[in-house]
C-alpha cells in the first residue's frame, strides 16, 4: 500500500481515551515503546455468499467486499481507535479508501469515499467515482479516520506486508485480500489485517473476523 501524507480528520465525532483508567494503558504504554509496532495476520475467509450476492444483484465483488469489511470494521471498537499526539480518540466511524484500476491500465488509483448503509448505493458511487477520479490519489480527502483497502486479483498470497513511513502513531488498518480460490465447494480468499499493536491485540482480530463472518452470512 502507499505512503500516505495524513491530515487531521475535520469534524469528525469522536472521544478522548483517559489514559489513566483505560482497561489496557499498561499494553499500550508497554507496545508505545517498541520502535515497530505493527504486526499483520493473514486469515482464509469464505466469501461464496460475496460472490453469489455480487453476481445476483449486478454489483462488483470488489466493491462489496470493501462494503462488508467497512461494516465489520465500525462494529469493533478497538479498530476505529486513533493515536493523535499525546492523546488516544474514539472516532464514531471510519471510511474506506481503496486502489483501483481500470482494465487494460496497469497504474492504479486511490479512492476515498463514504461508505453507505446500503449497499447497491455504496457500490454504485464507488464505480463512478472509479470511473471519474483521474488523479493517482486525491489529497484533500487525506484524513487518519480511514481504512487502507487493497487487493491483488491476480494472484493469492498467503502474507502481505506494507510499506511504512516511520510513524508509531499510524494507527490505520491495512486490509488486503488475494485472488479467491475454489475449496470445499466453495469460494475462499486470504486476508491480511495489518494493525498497530498499541491499540489492536489478537482478540480485536477475533472479534473482526467474527464480524466479518457475520456480514457475509447475512448477504
Amino acid at each position: 500500500m502507499p505512503n500516505r501524507v495524513l491530515f487531521n480528520w475535520i469534524g469528525d465525532a469522536m472521544k478522548i481515551i483517559n489514559l489513566e483508567t483505560w482497561e489496557r494503558r499498561e499494553a499500550y504504554a508497554f507496545f508505545s515503546q517498541i520502535d515497530y509496532p505493527f504486526y499483520a495476520v493473514t486469515i482464509p475467509v469464505d466469501v461464496t455468499r460475496v460472490k453469489e450476492a455480487s453476481k445476483k444483484r449486478g454489483l462488483s465483488f470488489y466493491h462489496l467486499m470493501i462494503w462488508l469489511c467497512t461494516k465489520a470494521v465500525n462494529s469493533v471498537e478497538a479498530f476505529r481507535l486513533r493515536v493523535r499526539g499525546e492523546n488516544v480518540v474514539l472516532l464514531d466511524r471510519t471510511e474506506p479508501s481503496f486502489t483501483t484500476l481500470s482494465p487494460g491500465e496497469q497504474q492504479f488509483r486511490i479512492i476515498t469515499l463514504p461508505w453507505e448503509a446500503e449497499p447497491d448505493a455504496f457500490c454504485a458511487h464507488a464505480g463512478e467515482k472509479a470511473r471519474k477520479q483521474t488523479a493517482f490519489l486525491a489529497q484533500d480527502e487525506e484524513c487518519d479516520g480511514l481504512i487502507y483497502f487493497s487487493c491483488t486479483p491476480w494472484f493469492d498470497f498467503t502474507a502481505l506486508s506494507n510499506e511504512h513511513n516511520f510513524d508509531r502513531d499510524d494507527t490505520i488498518p491495512r486490509i488486503a485480500w488475494g485472488k479467491y480460490y475454489e475449496q470445499n465447494g466453495g469460494l475462499w480468499l486470504h486476508m491480511s489485517i495489518e494493525v498497530n499493536h498499541r491499540t489492536i491485540d489478537g482478540c480485536h482480530l477475533g472479534l473482526l473476523k467474527e464480524a466479518i463472518d457475520r456480514e457475509i452470512a447475512a448477504l
